[in-house]
């Protein structure tokens, strides 16, 4: 007996060191992961080197994690990290943090005198979506889209009967000071229907020269336009323009109105006959200094800097931040550019070398950790950096960084891990904050939450009927089920809630469900499928009494909007109607077809304002000294003006544009609302595509109530509550509609 427990005791003791062990290995792991995380944000979106824009983010945060994965201690960390890092972070330091470094930014001075400053700079972020509001810049970088930036002056013929089919040759007299030879064009550009061509020469000459450039133009042109097209940053005089027609072998000018500016004038933003488009870059005025001939000439000065706004970042700032492991990092936010590269250049040899190990990863979508791994980094610092409601939230980002890459660790297949990212953003409470893409097979069912039970308020299978109460599913307990969902949705509790119960019961895969329900007080075992795919945005599945309508009269003059089914069409058709009923009542349970953007201005008599769009301003990391941008819009009323009680019901998937609707209802008491609370989450999403393959939405914008209270998480609440009962669902009654109803009757 005392050799058995003499070698139990052994055991356990070995065990326990053995698990201490692996919970150490895990650990350093884990923080080795979280330093690198920290370190890759600063250098993605807050270096400004060319180098850091010539390689692929995703690859190197795979790269990154292969590197630091195994490594045993802080020293043998900061080698991996700087040898890492420094062929893209000019200036890098990675020092204890015990054992402070002086930082000198004289090291980053170029020795071209006229160098300028390169920084970034972040109106939200943009991460590669192209139709989006956002943007991200280098000021003084060649981030220029001459689609966008470019600036014309021109004149425009949208009558050219005089030159269809015909040889025409636009010419001029020209002088440039700092161009090269893409900066400055002359153009003739014709148009057709869904088309357009263009023909240019090139100007370039420190002296007074004549350029000129010829096309014959096509017989079914619909508009021609000719004159220049500055492109780079420069100065350029442009004097006595030319522009002929060639008829029977011989020129003929077809243009003499003010081609030498000897008006003199500049009526507006314009020059007499002339246009000048895009110049947001380039000032220009008439002059009587050195012309060509005559009295006057044109002078443009081009001086695209890029940014965005102007707020930057001065030369000799840096971040100097903790990045985990006894480890501290410096990153200088500016550097130095003679307009050809950034200063100081990386050793060519060892950025050949960081590129070639990243040509060697390859990212799929299959199941894969360490890319997995890279996923959590990528977005775990777009957010960190970036989301602009940390304010409003109870959430230790940090701590979530840790937790999510050791549940990242644990995850065994595809299924998993959309569980653990999704879950990673839930933590921001965000209704955008949405991990695209794994379906989900659900039940042919609708469940709610109604006096703290799972209950069945319409079903498609004939097994279960409105009125079950669920009590256990395969198992384990219905409301154990609810909260596993809500674990994985982002949102206000009760969009949280909403879209948890539209998914109750989904299951990644096909295959039977098994339900203990309670029916009349009695209780039973059912199996049911799980074969149609679903999503948490809307439950398909309903038996509202109204279901299949558009618009119609359900007592005499008051009105149901279906605005699930209704169409602008449908809406139009009725509006006379509409504005001269007693009571209109507006359900928006089952999403909108029908919006209240059209609906609004038959509601007011005067214009109103949308709530503020509030665009983040960054700089700075960690989202430090964030200023916003601020726009909004206005609604015009118009005809006819509804005299009808305006009734709307909500729920919690009015959500985003249906939150801005409300919000102007809202201000401006334009209607009743019955139901439940809105989602409160609004404003333009923004989104990350992450190396896995899967995309994730988040809120990349602030918006407030027009009172400037806070609508995040908050959301609108009905004039009227409703809280829906067993007792009318088993009766098969609709509160909402009867709340809406006692309104419009007045009663």
């Amino acid at each position: 007996m005392r050799t058995f427990l003499k070698n139990s005791v052994v055991l356990t003791l070995f065990l326990g060191l053995l698990c201490a062990a692996c919970q150490n290995e895990t650990s350093r792991e884990v923080q080795n992961m979280e330093t690198f995380a920290r370190l890759y944000g600063y250098a993605r979106w807050f270096h400004p080197s060319d180098e850091a824009q010539e390689i692929d983010w995703d690859k190197f945060a795979v790269l990154g994690i292969q590197k630091v994965e195994n490594v045993t201690s802080d020293q043998a960390l900061r080698d991996t990290l700087y040898q890492l890092f420094s062929p893209i972070v000019q200036g890098l330091q990675i020092y204890e943090t015990r054992n402070p470094e002086a930082f000198n930014s004289d090291v980053l001075l170029s020795p071209d005198k006229n160098a300028k400053p390169v920084a970034w700079q972040h109106s939200g972020v943009y991460l590669n979506n192209k139709s989006n509001i956002y943007q991200s810049a280098r000021i003084h970088q060649k981030n220029f889209d001459k689609n966008t930036n470019a600036a014309l002056v021109c004149k425009i013929s949208k009558n050219p009967s005089d030159f269809q089919g015909k040889e025409v040759k636009l010419s001029g007299h020209f002088k440039t000071k700092n161009s090269n030879k893409e900066s400055v064009k002359l153009f003739i550009q014709y148009f057709f229907q869904n088309d357009n061509q263009i023909q240019d020469a090139v100007i370039e000459a420190a002296d007074w020269k004549e350029f000129g450039c010829s096309v014959k133009i096509p017989e079914n042109v619909i508009a021609v336009a000719y004159g220049l097209w500055i492109l780079d940053n420069c100065e350029v005089w442009a004097d006595d323009f030319e522009f002929l027609v060639k008829k029977g072998g011989k020129w003929e000018s077809i243009d003499k109105v003010n081609m030498g500016f000897e008006s003199g004038e500049i009526n507006g933003n314009q020059a007499e006959d002339w246009q000048v488009l895009n110049m947001k870059n380039c000032t220009f005025e008439v002059t009587d200094k050195d012309a060509y001939s005559g009295k006057y000439s044109l002078k443009l000065a081009f001086d695209f800097t890029g940014k965005i706004f102007d707020r930057m970042p001065q030369f000799g700032e840096i971040v100097n931040e903790p990045i985990g492991n006894n480890l501290t990092c410096v990153i200088p936010l500016v550097l130095q550019t003679n307009d050809l590269a950034t200063y100081p250049k990386s050793e060519t040899l060892s950025f050949i070398r960081l590129k070639s190990e990243m040509d060697s990863i390859h990212l799929s979508s299959e199941f894969n950790m360490q890319v997995n791994l890279a996923s959590v980094v990528v977005a775990w610092n777009v957010l960190q950096h970036f989301f602009p409601y940390f304010d409003v939230i109870d959430t230790d980002w940090n701590k979530v960084l840790g937790e999510t890459l050791k549940s990242t660790l644990e995850n065994k297949q595809k299924e998993d891990y959309f569980i653990t990212i999704s879950q990673m953003f839930a933590k921001l409470d965000d209704g955008h904050g949405i991990v695209f893409d794994e379906h989900m097979f659900c039940l042919p069912i609708r469940t709610e939450l109604i006096e703290n039970k799972i209950v069945v308020t319409a079903s498609n299978d004939s097994l279960l009927k409105r009125g079950d109460i669920i009590k256990k599913i395969d198992g384990k307990s219905a409301m154990a089920e609810l909260e596993e969902k809500e674990k994985i949705i982002s949102g206000s509790p009760q969009l949280r809630r909403h879209r948890a119960l539209n998914i109750w019961g989904g299951k990644f895969n096909s295959g039977d469900t098994k339900l203990m329900i309670e029916r009349d007080g009695k209780e039973q075992n059912v199996t049911v499928p799980n074969s149609s795919r679903g999503n948490m945005f809307f439950n398909p599945i309903n038996d509202h009494k109204y279901l299949t309508e558009t618009i119609v009269e359900i007592e005499p003059q008051i009105y149901y909007v279906n605005m699930t089914n209704s169409t602008e069409d449908d809406f139009n058709k009725k509006i006379d109607v509409l504005a001269n009923a007693k009571a209109v009542i507006y359900d928006q349970r089952g999403g909108k077809e029908l919006n209240f953007f059209h609906i609004i201005p038959h509601l007011i008599e005067k214009p109103v304002m949308s709530a503020w769009w509030n665009v983040p301003q960054t700089i700075y990391p960690d989202r430090k000294e964030v200023e916003f941008s601020k726009s909004n819009w206005d609604i015009q009323p118009k005809q006819p003006l509804f005299k009808s009680k305006t009734i709307i019901i909500n729920v919690p998937s009015v959500v985003s544009s249906g939150e801005t609707a409300m919000g102007i209802i809202d201000h401006y008491n334009l209607a009743t609302t019955v139901g439940e609370t809105t989602a409160g989450c609004n404003g333009n999403v923004n989104t990350i595509k992450l190396p896995y393959g899967y995309s994730a939405w988040f809120t990349g914008m602030k918006v407030l109530k027009h009172d400037g209270k806070q609508l995040y998480i908050k959301g609108f609440q009905p004039d009227y509550p409703v809280t829906k009962t067993l007792q009318a669902i088993k009766e098969g009654r609709d509160e909402y509609l009867e709340k809406a109803l006692e309104i419009a009757r007045g009663e």
